[in-house]
């Protein structure tokens, strides 16, 4: 390929770079600087600074380590397992068939699993435990994002 028609084929990408990833970080930082009325401050930046959005922040930061985390070590070996398996196609298809259905409906569901009279509750009674607040906890924000949501995408291109 010769290097006119490369920089022919980078046009288009870097069109969509700019318009869609440039400029909004742009307009972002420019709006950064202005209050609800217009007016040019800093005061956003120092409310931002304080200890309650710092933390806000960081724990964002930790929550993103952690799904990054759990999604390594559960699509790898999936995906290692699935290049070995003789119907890699159809196990391909049963893991993608969930990601068909609709969000809300996800939500809903997960929300039924984990909710206080759940299946995940149910499971803890059985075992002596007793019923537990798992619906709205690290747990389930992990459980549901990670493993449900993201993990597919990770080891579909296999």
């Amino acid at each position: 390929m010769t290097k006119r028609a490369r920089t022919f084929y980078l046009v288009p990408y870097a069109i969509w770079i700019l318009l869609f990833v440039i400029a909004p970080i742009l307009l972002i930082v420019y709006y950064s600087f202005f209050d609800i009325d217009g007016n040019f401050t800093f005061s956003n930046y120092v409310d931002f600074f304080t200890p309650v959005y710092l933390k806000m922040t960081l724990s964002s930061f930790w929550y993103a380590f952690l799904i990054m985390l759990f999604t390594l070590l559960i699509s790898y070996p999936t995906a290692l397992v699935l290049t070995k398996l003789k119907h890699k196609q159809l196990w391909l298809l049963l893991i993608i068939l969930p990601t068909w259905i609709n969000l809300l409906l996800k939500a809903y569901a997960f929300m039924g699993i984990f909710g206080t009279y759940g299946t995940a509750n149910q499971f803890l009674r059985f075992i002596g435990v007793g019923t537990k607040q798992i619906l709205f906890t690290d747990f389930s924000f992990l459980f549901v994002f990670d493993v449900y949501f993201y993990s597919i995408y990770d080891f579909a291109d296999f």
